[in-house]
């Protein structure tokens, strides 16, 4: 049924011939069919046809009619590409490329391997990636590892969205838009034109607001889940300092004020070996698996704190609800700005660029409770009430126990607490600056090339209270071993055996970070500029240092004595880079082959438990790739892309459980002990059928087949288990096919689209040693029908009025797109995509 359904979804988007990345705006698709796309990704201006890589692109035109405005807009309309939210703020992401995803774990111990920047700016941390920019001019993905020109962090891929600059003339663009859950848009952008014949600004500013996706019966409708509200702003300067030499200056600001997706309850652990063995047997040997605290018999005597909720256990389903409790739904506000100034001097044979930036991320999660109940109401646990409420008669065979306090025992009830299973709240401040020097040649000759230095530097901090009930089974602490055949009795007679234990805990450390790189990549066409073959060779070396220093992990401040072994310091150096050569069988057939040497900066996890064991680092992981591809323009009609590849990722990071004490409890160290392979393929493209009528789609297929997985067996010895392990936010197939068809009524014209993506289903937490819900997490596999209908260029004597109205996910389709597993705590829990939006926007331009 896989197989149908991927030859299917391959079918669809080669009889599109297309690609929604590849779309192009309508001054693009002219009577002679479909126009080149002019990119910057390799530092110069280069047509996407020509360039040895694997890259899409979407114009303004194309990101503004599908609403795609910010990072995690982009899941399934490129070729093997995924993106997904965040799990507690509005501004995360976890995007996927070829199988790569940037870490679920967004502490600053971690870099991820997807590179995300704005307008070339390197933006560091993933949970501050995904921020929407009032007036975007062009995004472009490119696919596979890119360790020359965008170096570190980037063996997945890239993304990089590139704004517009001011214009020369004088205009004035407005939106206002409403639509469902009082979805509300205004957005104005303002160009100056030239000023004093040297100068050009612009300003532009976005106010986005919509009420949560789901009923909260706890809160009111605007702090239900999913509700946000955004006020960004924009403005940029460039001055011509001398007829070749250029300054420009991009300040942007944003502050979000959002709450988090519903994290609903679908799993709980119950104490049944069956459905949670303690062991696991692979290759003959036998390895301890995380076991889950029986909440399940917790919530079967426990009731909820909120009459309108209903009992605990009739809010567990895997079905999603569109009537929710959560009492703890506060908002988390995100505040993001930054300043990018870029020096440029075209000289007669050179450009010089000098690119200096400088970013802050400000994070304040007032609360929220991520076990998709309101507060539970149960037994509580305490080391003097374990004989409350037990039988006298049991009472009576206790030696030790006076008459009366036997009496007492018997007549004193179980205390109860009230509290959510778990609860945090977050602040985390981050903030980075950064330097980049190019020397780029003139383009034209036989031999182009580029020159650059980097320096990064940043600085971080994270606080992360948690509130946790951890569920006891107390019939384990009557035990035969401490009170003899008093045990069986002891255990008959348990007026309460599950009983929940209130445990306050927090994260709070501090990181930093110093890298440094050289770069060279040149190409060469020995038959000159318009020579059919070329070769493209790139090297980049880089140097980072990094530094954690944990001062809490659990209950207390660590003392003075401890933040030592909680302190690290490592450094690390890679030398990375490609090869290509690409046959331009035609102009319009261009045939390349590449291979790229990536890597992801090595670093510390901050959650390590440092009781056994001082902070430890990992290294960097290290990737190679293998690909080769083809682009082709058809009759000036038709574009298609195709690439095939074949990564081995080593070195790569793994969370091994380490034992604390006996039994099953487990800390945890992130050691260098794994390698992948992925492969795989993708196709996008574009076909002008008719006069109006446009097709595009993409497909891509990766397989990633893990081929080394330490874990340490019952005796605390490694072995290998990749046989058993599903790598994380790594669905096999993603797909997408639109057709669009545009109507000219004599002056104005009226568009329609219609666009599906489809993404696979995929695991969120695929190692069975250490997830016990693994399998209740997964996410669901979604196919996504968008639509869009534009009435287009209406005059207004001095300006153009557009009508657009749109809808996303047209069927309302419901499916798990992020999750938690809580492993030992006993529970686990998804969050929902959203479920049919629509709205109406208007935009005028003067």
């Amino acid at each position: 049924m896989k197989t149908a359904k991927i030859a299917l979804l391959s079918g669809v988007a080669l009889l599109s011939f297309g690609s929604a990345a590849q779309a192009q705006d309508a001054s693009e698709v002219s009577e002679a069919g479909i126009a080149d796309i002019v990119v910057t990704a390799q530092k110069r201006g280069e047509n996407l046809q020509r360039m040895p890589v694997a890259i899409s692109a979407f114009t303004s035109e194309q990101l503004d009619l599908q609403g795609i405005s910010e990072t995690k807009d982009l899941s399934a309309i490129a070729p093997n590409v995924a993106v997904l939210g965040g799990t507690t703020n509005a501004t995360a992401s976890v995007v996927t490329i070829r199988g790569i995803p940037t870490s679920s774990d967004e502490s600053m111990g971690y870099d991820s391997p997807i590179g995300i920047y704005v307008d070339g700016v390197y933006l560091a941390r993933s949970a501050a990636s995904s921020f929407e920019v009032a007036d975007i001019e062009r995004v472009e993905v490119l696919r596979g590892p890119q360790g020359t020109l965008f170096g570190r962090n980037t063996t997945g891929g890239a993304v990089n969205f590139v704004t517009k600059r001011p214009t020369e003339d004088f205009n004035l663009s407005l939106r206002a838009g409403i639509g469902n859950f009082d979805q509300r848009v205004l957005r104005g952008v303002i160009n100056t034109g030239t000023i004093a014949g040297i100068a050009r600004s612009s300003l532009s500013y976005l106010y986005k607001s919509r009420d949560g996706v789901v009923d909260n019966l706890l809160q009111p409708d605007r702090l239900d889940p999913g509700a946000a509200s955004t006020h960004s702003l924009r403005w940029a300067l460039s001055i011509d300092l001398a007829d070749n030499v250029t300054l420009a200056n991009a300040f942007d600001w944003a502050r979000i004020k959002s709450v988090s997706a519903f994290q609903q309850l679908v799993g709980v652990g119950n104490g049944n070996v069956s459905d949670f063995p303690a062991t696991m047997t692979i290759g003959g040997n036998v390895f301890p698996k995380v076991q889950p605290a029986n909440v399940l018999g917790y919530l079967q005597s426990a009731t909820s704190g909120e009459a309108e909720c209903g009992s605990p256990l009739s809010q567990m389903s895997r079905t999603w609800r569109s009537r929710v409790c959560n009492n703890s739904s506060r908002p988390s506000v995100d505040k993001v700005w930054g300043n990018m100034t870029r020096l440029e001097a075209n000289l007669d044979t050179v450009t010089l660029r000098s690119t200096t930036a400088i970013r802050w991320w400000r994070n304040t999660l007032l609360s929220n409770d991520l076990d998709g109940l309101g507060t539970v109401r149960g037994p509580a646990f305490t080391q003097d009430s374990l004989l409350n409420g037990m039988p006298i008669a049991v009472l009576n065979q206790i030696s030790g126990l006076t008459p009366e306090a036997r009496a007492a025992l018997a007549a004193a009830a179980v205390p109860t607490t009230t509290q959510d299973l778990f609860e945090i709240t977050d602040k985390r401040r981050h903030h980075q600056f950064s330097q980049e020097l190019e020397v780029v040649s003139r383009s034209g000759g036989a031999f182009e090339w580029v020159l650059g230095g980097f320096f990064f530097k940043e600085k971080g901090r994270e606080y992360n209270p948690q509130h946790y009930a951890y569920v006891l089974d107390t019939d384990a602490i009557f035990s035969e071993a401490s009170f003899g055949a008093l045990a069986p009795e002891l255990r008959a007679g348990n007026p309460a055996r599950f009983r929940a234990m209130a445990v306050p805990s927090a994260l709070g450390y501090t990181a930093s970070t110093r890298s440094y790189a050289i770069y060279g990549q040149g190409t060469w066409r020995p038959g000159g500029p318009g020579g059919r073959i070329g070769v493209t060779l790139g090297l980049r070396h880089s140097w980072d240092s990094k530094t954690l220093a944990v001062f809490q992990n659990g209950i207390a401040p660590f003392e003075p004595e401890d933040l030592a072994r909680n302190r690290g310091t490592k450094k690390f150096r890679a030398l990375t880079g490609n090869l290509s050569i690409d046959f331009r069988a035609t102009d319009d057939i261009n045939l390349y082959a590449r291979v790229a040497r990536g890597y992801r900066s090595g670093g510390f996890d901050a959650r390590q438990d440092t009781s056994q064991l001082a902070l430890a680092p990992f290294n960097s992981e290290k990737i190679w790739s293998y690909e080769v591809g083809a682009k082709a323009k058809l009759g000036n009609r038709v574009r298609i892309n195709s690439a095939f590849f074949y990564n081995i990722y080593s070195d790569q990071f793994v969370t091994v459980p380490v034992p604390v004490g006996e039994g099953q409890s487990f800390g945890s160290i992130v050691v260098n002990a794994g390698k992948t392979r992925y492969y795989g393929f993708e196709v996008d493209g574009k076909a002008l059928i008719a006069d109006g009528f446009e097709l595009d789609g993409a497909f891509g297929y990766v397989k990633a087949d893990p081929v080394t997985y330490l874990a340490g067996d019952i005796a605390h010895q490694p072995h290998n288990v990749a046989s058993v392990i599903k790598l994380n936010y790594a669905p096999k197939v993603t797909a997408s096919a639109g057709a669009s068809y545009r109507y000219d009524l004599g002056g104005s014209q009226l568009l329609f689209r219609l666009g599906y993506a489809y993404t696979s289903s995929f695991y969120m937490f695929g190692n069975p040693l250490t997830a016990p819900f693994s399998q209740a997490t997964k996410g669901d596999a979604r196919g996504l029908l968008d639509g869009q209908i534009r009435l287009d260029r209406i005059n207004l004597g001095g300006g153009e009025l557009s009508v657009t109205l749109w809808a996303k996910n047209l069927t309302n389709r419901h499916y798990a797109s992020r999750a938690v597993d809580f492993g030992q705590l006993g529970f686990s829990t998804v969050s929902f995509g959203d479920p049919r939006t629509f709205g109406l926007t208007l935009d005028g331009k003067f």
